[in-house]
Parts: C-alpha cells; sequence; structure tokens
C-alpha cells in the first residue's frame, strides 16, 4: 500500500484548488500544521473494502500519513505513504458513507486516481476538509511563505527524492537483512539436514538393536530347550526312578487316605454307639430310680397296711375284752377280711410292677 501511494503521488501529483468560499475561516489556525487520526480506505481507490487506520500528517500541499504516531518524529522521517494536493478536489462521500461508515470525505484527481478517508466525528471531517482546501496557504516557516508555488514544488519534488533515496538505504539495509536472513535459514536448513541424518542413524541402530535382541532371545530359547533335552538324556535313569518313587508314594498315600477314611467312619460309628449307650445307660438310670420309688412306696403302703392290721388286732381284743356282742365281732371281722384282702391286691399290684420293671431293665451281663 506505501509504494503504490508513492507511485501515485509521483505520477499524478495532486493540486488543490483555493475555494474563495472558504476564505473566511479561520486562516491563523490553518497555517499550523495539522495532524491526527484518519481511516484510509485500502488499496487508494473508491473499490476498496478494508479500513486502515493512519496517523496523518498535513504541511503545505503535502499529506503524509504514518503508521501510528509512534513513526513520525520529524519531516526527516519516512512516511507509510505520501499523497500530493495539487491539482487535487476535495469532496463529501454523501449521506451513508462507503460501506456504511461515516464522515467520509474523497480526495479526488482529474486523471481518475482519488483517496477515501473516514474521520471520527463530522467536527473532525469538517476541520480536515477545510485544511486540505486552504493547503496553499498552510505555509509552516518563513523560507516557504517566501517561495513561489514553482519554488515550494520543487522544494516538495526535492523532499520526495530524498525520501526516495532513504528508502532506497532502506532497501538496501532491508536486502543485506535479507541475505543475513537467507544466510541463517540455510544454516537451518543445514541443521535440519544433520539432524534428519541423525534421525535415520539413530533408528538404524535402534533397528539393529532390536535384530540384537531377537536374535540373543532366540540363542537364549535354544540353549534352554537343548541344556533341558541334555539333562533329561544324563538323567533319564534317575528321572524314571524318581518317577516310580513318586508313583509308589502316591499309592501308598492314597491307601494310607482310604484307610484313614475307612477309621474316621468306624470313629463315627463308635461314636454314635457310644451315644445311643450313654443314652441307654442315662434311661436305664432313670428306670432303676423309678422301678426304687415305686418299691419304696410299696414297702410304705404294706408297712401301712400292717399298722392297720395291728390296729384292727388291738380293737378285735379290746372288743373281745369288753365282751362286745357277736354281731359286732362278725362287723369286725368281715372288716378285717376286707382289709386283708386289699392288702393281698397291694402285693399283687406291687409283683406286678416289680416283673415288668425286670423286663424293662436290662440285667448288668446285658450291659
Amino acid at each position: 500500500e506505501p509504494a503504490h501511494a508513492n507511485k501515485r503521488a509521483r505520477s499524478a501529483p495532486f493540486v488543490l484548488g483555493f475555494m474563495p468560499g472558504d476564505a473566511d475561516g479561520d486562516v491563523e489556525s490553518l497555517l499550523q500544521t495539522r495532524q491526527g487520526f484518519l481511516s484510509k480506505l485500502g488499496g487508494g481507490q473508491e473499490k476498496g473494502h478494508k479500513w486502515n487506520r493512519r496517523w496523518f500528517v498535513l504541511r503545505d500541499n503535502i499529506l503524509m500519513y504514518f503508521n501510528s504516531p509512534k513513526d513520525f518524529t520529524g519531516f526527516r522521517d519516512k512516511p507509510s505513504g505520501v499523497v500530493l494536493l495539487e491539482e487535487a478536489n476535495v469532496r463529501e462521500s454523501g449521506e451513508g458513507g462507503y460501506y456504511g461508515r461515516p464522515f467520509t470525505f474523497v480526495l479526488s484527481h482529474s486523471g481518475g486516481e482519488s483517496v477515501v478517508l473516514a474521520a471520527e466525528t463530522e467536527k473532525e471531517m469538517v476541520e480536515w476538509m477545510q485544511a486540505v482546501r486552504t493547503s496553499r496557504l498552510c505555509v509552516t516557516d518563513a523560507e516557504a511563505a517566501a517561495m513561489s508555488e514553482a519554488q515550494r514544488q520543487q522544494a516538495a519534488e526535492a523532499d520526495i527524492d530524498a525520501a526516495v533515496h532513504r528508502r532506497a538505504d532502506a532497501e538496501a539495509a532491508l536486502a543485506t537483512v535479507d541475505k543475513e536472513l537467507s544466510e541463517v535459514q540455510k544454516t537451518h536448513r543445514e541443521v535440519e539436514a544433520e539432524k534428519e541424518r541423525a534421525e535415520k542413524e539413530l533408528k538404524e541402530l535402534m533397528a539393529r538393536f532390536k535384530l540384537r535382541k531377537s536374535l540373543l532371545h532366540w540363542r537364549h530359547r535354544k540353549l534352554t530347550f537343548s541344556f533341558r533335552a541334555l539333562v533329561t538324556i544324563v538323567f533319564e535313569g534317575r528321572i524314571d526312578k524318581a518317577r516310580g518313587a513318586k508313583a509308589s508314594a502316591d499309592a501308598r498315600m492314597a491307601a494310607a487316605q482310604q484307610e484313614l477314611e475307612a477309621a474316621s467312619a468306624a470313629r463315627q460309628k463308635a461314636e454314635v454307639a457310644k451315644r445311643k449307650s450313654e443314652e441307654m445307660y442315662v434311661r436305664e438310670l432313670e428306670l432303676k430310680k423309678q422301678s426304687e420309688a415305686e418299691e419304696r412306696e410299696g414297702d410304705r403302703l404294706a408297712a401301712h397296711e400292717a399298722d392297720l392290721r395291728a390296729e384292727a388286732e388291738q380293737e378285735v381284743g379290746v372288743l373281745k375284752q369288753a365282751g362286745l356282742g357277736k354281731l359286732s365281732l362278725d362287723r369286725e371281722r368281715q372288716e378285717c377280711l376286707d382289709l386283708r384282702m386289699q392288702l393281698e391286691r397291694c402285693r399283687a399290684e406291687g409283683e406286678l410292677l416289680q416283673t415288668k420293671l425286670k423286663r424293662r431293665v436290662p440285667t448288668g451281663k446285658s450291659k
């Protein structure tokens, strides 16, 4: 973009025509160098589409622009682009501006070339347009004020030539930098090539290492199998003998296991029989205790019967001594006979119970 702007400025210089209607403005404020930010439509034509924000400086009939204010420290600095305002016309773009951008104005030339600029506010746009229209009167020093228009144009062309020379020097310095950069790139390519060679050698070494490792592993397996075969051949007899001893030991162990299982089964049976015999013994003791209790009860009943008999005999003797009648004696005798019969029955029942107990309770030999 800057080179294109410089070429356009040299081929078709812009000349601003002074407009008499603007002469009543504040001329003293316009005599100062004007600087500020403006947005420039990319490509330098009205058909551009990208806006670039630049720092513009207006001096006499020259409009210069830089990328930022830091790039402009004086009029000897090389600008990014220059626009000569000779034979130029400034006009407002109209309602809507360009691509919806407001506050735009156009610096146009009769040859068809134009520069589209945009300000931030309407006031700035009016001030820039007024400054451009009165640029012939904007002489910033006494020496330029004493010059004619032709002399000022020659001075401007001299400044442009000086700027071109400075650009040539900058391009030479840039060429030097490009040369150094190419050398650095060449060195970088050499380093990259050396790196690729080193990586290739490393890959080859890794492949060799893997191959050698696989060969060593194969040899190790082969030696292991060979050693096992050799041991089998040399110690075959001992191995067979050991296998036979192991088989006999296994057989003995199986027989012992069977005997152990049989003994365990017999022990379980013995424990079951022991539990049954203990239960029978406990039951026998209980029955024996019960029979002894019944026997004691029978003895008690027999003793009570004997006591009753003795009492009856005493009463009979007393009655005999008292000389009671025959009727009383017969009644007493009948009662005695009844008591004797009851006693006989109790004795028979006791004998029957003893017989039953003897049948239930086994003898000492059966234990």
